[in-house]
């Protein structure tokens, strides 16, 4: 049988690096859409459409991309509180 072994400081480092990702990822999709309105602006007719349905595409992959982020953060950081807390009961019952 082999050993299961979970470090809850380099989960938790996890956690962090997902935070951070989540905030340096809104920066960059803010930048993006700010040259996209102003572009977009200008687009009229087939190019106007065609640019507002792709902007449309963009932007629902964005907030799936945001949600699925979020929940992956939210599953690691109660596996990190999972195993701490079992970490610590186990050190209370058997010291």
């Amino acid at each position: 049988m082999s050993a299961f072994r979970v470090d809850p400081a380099a989960l938790l480092s996890v956690v962090d690096r997902m935070a951070s990702f989540e905030q340096e990822l809104e920066g960059h999709l803010a930048r993006a859409a700010g040259s996209v309105a102003q572009l977009g602006a200008s687009w009229y007719g087939d190019g106007g459409e065609a640019e507002r349905s792709a902007q449309q595409r963009w932007d629902e992959g964005a907030r799936e991309m945001r949600d699925a982020l979020a929940r992956l953060r939210q599953i690691a950081e109660g596996a990190h509180e999972n195993y701490s807390t079992a970490a610590q009961t186990n050190t209370r019952m058997w010291g």
